[in-house]
């Protein structure tokens, strides 16, 4: 199942409120000027154009009205449309009804300039009054009547058009660009610690998390991580101790143990017992070897490979050969320096020779090859390493198949120092039995 983004999970909510907010507005901003305006207005303002290029003169000069389309469709619209036109020489024209109570103001039309008439009462707006040029010249309109609703509504969507339609899409396309980048930032803190998290592993203990910048709602939860956090070093902590106390411990009765066996006559038991001690005494060196990289890097020195192997094949070959091997070594010139823990080295070198002799099926010749530049490669003549296994090998505790013996430390050993040294190790492929190279 795919997790949701916290970021998008806040963005969309705050967008579609606040796009239901804002259609909400538009439409009560919508009603409200309807009702307003309907109950207010006489009809709208953009009559006055119509009325006065239809007033012309006839041949004795008076006034008559010659309806343009655009006003016929006014009065067709308007049934209650009224208007007083003026002229200069005091001629007049009239359409419609005039109220009663602006007759005698539509009498003295003549001597006023333009006006906007309301009721001393505050009631809705009653007349118009405007100078505007006509086919006639100049002439003054006093005009009113009701706009229908109908038309009105087509009138008042008309003006939000040009309006209140674009600053609305406007505002709302800001409000998607700027939302989510305000909600980004806000979360970055979250951003940090996720990365911060992603970073923490076995080799990076005593980490934690940032509380710096984080928003206070998560704040809690990040706390909580860093406890347990720290209950889990301290867990660790006390694991790694206990085996290194355990493994120290060990050492000297299984030395003892292993003198004393060695002083034994020689026997078919008596070395079956020295080769499960040797076991039980590599074990805890592992766990030792375990405890020291987990304490950090130990001084690089100069080290030669070739003597080292050399070294290790020497101390290794009578174990080998006990077990039904041969152990050769070979390099491709005296000496091969690289910077690096000797004795972690030489665990390296050893577990895999061990590794062979205890998995190379106790036939055949166990191979190590020191060669320029800086490479290492041990390899047996037994069943090998099945190609789905040859990574899972290298973790803790992993075995290829069931066995009374081993701890499954050792080659996760070996990847550890090696990579501890700047180097890799790795199976190639072969044709038989492990091949492992090891390359610093």
């Amino acid at each position: 199942m795919t997790a949701r983004s916290l970021r998008w999970r806040i963005v969309w909510p705050l967008l579609a409120v606040l796009a239901l907010v804002m259609i909400a507005v538009t439409v009560g901003l919508f009603f409200h000027l309807m009702t307003l305006f309907t109950s207010s207005r006489s009809v709208d303002e953009s009559v006055l154009p119509h009325i006065a290029e239809s007033i012309q003169r006839d041949a004795a000069g008076r006034l008559r009205l010659s309806p343009s389309p655009e006003l016929e469709r006014f009065q067709e619209e308007s049934p209650g449309l009224w208007f007083v036109v003026l002229s200069q020489d005091d001629r007049d024209v009239r359409y419609g009804q005039v109220p009663d109570d602006l007759k005698p103001i539509a009498a003295r039309l003549g001597s006023i300039l333009d006006g906007d008439i309301r009721a001393a009462d505050g009631s809705p707006l009653t007349s118009l009054i405007a100078r505007l040029p006509s086919p006639a010249g100049k002439v003054r309109i006093m005009y009113g009547g009701r706009l229908q609703t109908e038309s009105f509504v087509a009138l008042l969507i008309g003006r939000m058009q040009v309006i209140y339609l674009p600053f609305l899409a406007f505002t709302l396309i800001a409000a998607f660009v700027s939302v989510p980048i305000l909600v980004k930032r806000a979360l970055a803190g979250v951003d940090r610690i996720t990365d911060i998290a992603a970073s923490i592993d076995i080799d990076r203990r005593g980490q934690r998390l940032p509380l710096e910048h984080v928003p206070a709602e998560v704040l809690p939860l990040v706390q909580a991580i860093n406890a347990a956090l720290a209950r889990l070093d301290h867990g660790y902590t006390q694991q790694k101790r206990f085996l290194a106390d355990a493994a120290h411990e060990l050492r000297t009765p299984i030395a003892i143990l292993q003198t004393n066996l060695e002083a034994m006559p020689d026997s078919r038991q008596q070395r079956k017992l020295l080769h499960h001690v040797g076991r039980l005494a590599n074990t805890a060196e592992e766990l030792l070897d375990l405890h020291r990289l987990d304490n950090g890097p130990q001084p690089m020195r100069e080290v030669d490979l070739v003597q080292l192997c050399k070294a290790v094949a020497g101390d290794l070959a009578p174990i080998a050969i006990a077990a039904g091997y041969e152990l050769s070594f070979s390099a491709d010139r005296d000496r091969i320096s690289v910077q690096g823990d000797a004795g972690a080295l030489e665990r390296v070198i050893t577990n895999l020779v061990r590794n062979a002799i205890e998995h190379g099926g106790g036939h055949g010749l166990i191979r190590v090859v020191a060669s320029h530049p800086n490479v290492i490669d041990v390899s047996d003549d037994g069943p090998g390493i099945p190609p789905s296994q040859q990574e899972e090998v290298f973790e803790p505790f992993y075995r290829v198949s069931p066995r009374p013996s081993g701890a499954g430390l050792g080659l996760n050993l070996v990847r550890q120092i090696v990579q501890r040294h700047g180097g890799q190790v790795s199976m190639v492929p072969s044709d038989r039995g492990a091949h492992f190279r090891i390359s610093l």
